[in-house]
C-alpha cells in the first residue's frame, strides 16, 4: 500500500506543508527587522555590556534564520531515511511532491466515493427488488391457497389508508366469513368498481354509498371483530393487486336470494347442493331480476360468484387495447 494515496495523511501534509511555507516567510522577515532594531540600539548605545548581549541575541536569530532556511532540506533528509528503513512500499518522499497536486487526488477521492454509494444504492435496490419478487410469489402462492387454487389475476393496486382498509375487510368478512371469502369479495369490489363505479370517485366511496353490500348499508359492519386472516387476505387483493378471481367477475348471490339454477337447459332449485353448479355452463337467476354465469364458490358455505356476457366483453375488450 502507498501511504500517499490515503487522502486523509495527503491533507495532513499538505496542512503542514502550507504552515512552513508561511514561517519560511515570517520569520526572517521577523528576525531582519529585529536584527535592523539591535544594530540602531548599538549604534545609539555607549553601553559596553548592552551591545555585546545585542550582538549574543543577534547572532542567535542570525543561526536561527539559517534552520528556519534548512528545515526543508532536513525533512528531506528525514523521509529519505525513512524510506530506506520501511522500504520503497512507503514513499515519504513521494508525498512531498504529491501534495503539490492534492487537489486532483480530493477530485479522484470524491469521484471514488460517489461511485461506492452509487454501487451501494443499485446493490441496495436489486436487493429490494429481489425481496419485492420474493414476497410477491409468497403472496401469489398464498392466494392460490387461500382461494382454492383457482390462480391469481393482476389487478389496480388502491392506496388505502389503514382505516378504510380495514373497513372494507370487516364488510367482506361480513358478506363471506372467512379469509377466502374475504379475498374473493374484496376482488369482486374492485371489479365492479373499475367497470362501473369510477362516478363515486374512489373504490372506498363505492363500497360504502353505492347500496350494492348490505353490511355496508346497515352499518352492521361496525360489530364485526375483523380477524387477522381476512385483513390480510384483503390488503393482498386490493393493496398489491393479486386477485383470486378475473377481473370481469362481478356478482355474487347467497342462496336466499336466489331464484334458480338453469344449466344446458336444466333448472333447479336447490341451490344449496354444489353439483348442480357447473363453471361458464350454470346461470344463476336471483331475486332481483339479476342473470348471470356461474365462476365458482370460494368455499363450500360462501355464496355463488359469475359473471356476465357484457362484463366479460368489456374486461377482455379493456385488456385488448390497453
Amino acid at each position: 500500500m502507498n501511504i500517499c494515496s490515503n487522502i486523509l495523511f495527503l491533507r495532513i501534509l499538505y496542512f503542514f506543508e502550507t504552515i512552513l511555507q508561511i514561517l519560511r516567510f515570517i520569520i526572517p522577515i521577523g528576525l531582519i527587522i529585529k536584527l535592523a532594531i539591535d544594530m540602531y540600539k548599538n549604534m545609539i548605545n555607549n553601553d559596553e555590556s548592552k551591545i555585546k548581549e545585542n550582538n549574543s541575541m543577534a547572532v542567535r536569530r542570525i543561526v536561527a534564520a539559517i534552520i528556519v532556511f534548512l528545515i526543508p532540506t532536513l525533512i528531506n533528509s528525514v523521509m529519505n531515511f525513512l524510506e530506506n528503513i520501511t522500504g520503497s512500499e512507503y514513499n515519504y518522499k513521494g508525498c512531498l511532491t504529491e501534495i503539490d497536486n492534492i487537489d486532483y487526488f480530493i477530485e479522484l477521492y470524491e469521484q471514488e466515493e460517489e461511485l461506492k454509494d452509487k454501487i451501494e444504492k443499485e446493490n441496495t435496490l436489486n436487493t429490494y427488488n429481489s425481496l419485492q419478487i420474493k414476497e410477491s410469489e409468497l403472496i401469489k402462492d398464498n392466494i392460490s391457497r387461500t382461494t382454492g387454487g383457482d390462480g391469481i389475476f393482476l389487478g389496480k393496486k388502491y392506496n388505502l389508508t389503514k382505516s378504510q382498509l380495514n373497513v372494507i375487510a370487516k364488510i367482506c368478512q361480513a358478506e363471506q366469513g372467512n379469509s377466502k371469502g374475504s379475498a374473493w369479495e374484496a376482488a369482486l369490489m374492485a371489479n365492479r368498481y373499475e367497470l362501473y363505479g369510477k362516478k363515486y370517485g374512489s373504490l372506498y366511496s363505492y363500497v360504502l354509498t353505492s347500496r350494492w353490500w348490505g353490511p355496508a348499508n346497515t352499518g352492521s359492519y361496525t360489530k364485526q371483530k375483523l380477524k387477522t386472516a381476512n385483513l390480510n387476505a384483503v390488503r393482498s387483493v386490493l393493496v398489491d393487486g393479486q386477485r383470486p378471481i378475473p377481473l370481469y367477475i362481478i356478482e355474487h348471490d347467497w342462496t336466499g336470494d336466489l331464484t334458480k339454477l338453469v344449466t344446458n337447459g336444466k333448472t333447479t332449485y336447490n341451490f344449496k347442493n354444489l353439483n348442480a353448479y357447473v363453471k361458464d355452463k350454470t346461470v344463476i337467476y336471483n331475486k332481483y331480476g339479476a342473470k348471470y354465469i356461474y365462476y365458482g364458490h370460494p368455499t363450500k358455505t360462501s355464496d355463488a360468484f359469475g359473471y356476465t356476457s357484457s362484463a366479460k366483453k368489456k374486461v377482455q375488450k379493456m385488456q385488448s387495447t390497453s
